[in-house]
């Protein structure tokens, strides 16, 4: 075979090769639970909710009865109550250094219902975080003393109060020791849906347990939503 034919036969080769690759359909990427059908989610109000939906980060619970969210300018991460739904009209962000969000839970047969609150902050309040002590103890009218739990990377502050017959609230902040200054402050409200009803009855320390395993979900991310660093600043 002479040169030019041989010089054709391989520019040929390299077309169709080419050819091949482009047919070819690069890898799917997996979808996040905002992306998905609804129909192809958990049938759980956690994720048939749209707007919780939005802040899944996967349809793999973290534990039983929990799945993973990560806030909107990815501050920090808290496992989800897979019977809870995201009250969006009662949460909202202020650039990257604010964040709040509530969380909603309603059961008319187990006369159940409680809202959770989570206000995150970046400077301000999270350097002096005893500030936020001070306006729970005024907005709530708490004389107790504050409990203290230490975690490896965050401190939290809690008090508990019985605001009326079958209704408490857990109340506090929990603090990043390592990635300061951020601090989010919780406040946990339970209580019966219909506190006339015979058999209302909440468990003041069952409700305990669930809300200070709710806080010790969170994890501080360590940087702002743009991915500068918080630490040092």
């Amino acid at each position: 075979m002479d040169k030019s034919k041989l010089l054709l036969v391989v520019v040929l080769a390299v077309l169709v090769g080419g050819c091949g690759q482009m047919d070819s359909s690069p890898e799917e990427t997996e979808k996040t639970p905002a992306e998905m059908d609804p129909t192809d989610l958990p049938q759980i109000d956690a994720f048939q909710n749209e707007y919780s939906r939005e802040l899944m980060v996967s349809t793999e619970p973290v534990a039983e009865g929990y799945y993973l969210m990560r806030s909107k300018i990815d501050a920090f991460t808290i496992w989800f109550p897979e019977e809870a739904v995201l009250m969006d009209n009662a949460s909202g962000v202020d650039g990257d250094h604010y964040e709040k969000i509530r969380i909603s839970y309603e059961n008319k047969n187990e006369n159940r219902e409680y809202t959770g609150n989570f206000q995150y902050q970046y400077g301000g309040n999270a350097k002096k975080p005893e500030r936020i002590l001070d306006n729970l103890r005024w907005r709530w009218d708490f004389e107790d003393e504050w409990n203290e739990v230490e975690e490896e990377e965050s401190r939290i502050l809690y008090g508990i109060k019985e605001v009326a017959p079958n209704e408490y609230v857990v109340m506090g902040y929990k603090v990043s020791i390592k990635q300061t200054p951020q601090v989010i402050e919780f406040v946990y409200d339970v209580g019966c849906v219909n506190k006339q009803a015979k058999g209302c009855e909440i468990h003041l320390e069952e409700e305990k347990q669930f809300a200070l395993q709710w806080v010790k979900s969170i994890r501080f991310s360590g940087t702002r939503s743009n991915g500068d660093e918080t630490d040092g600043e």
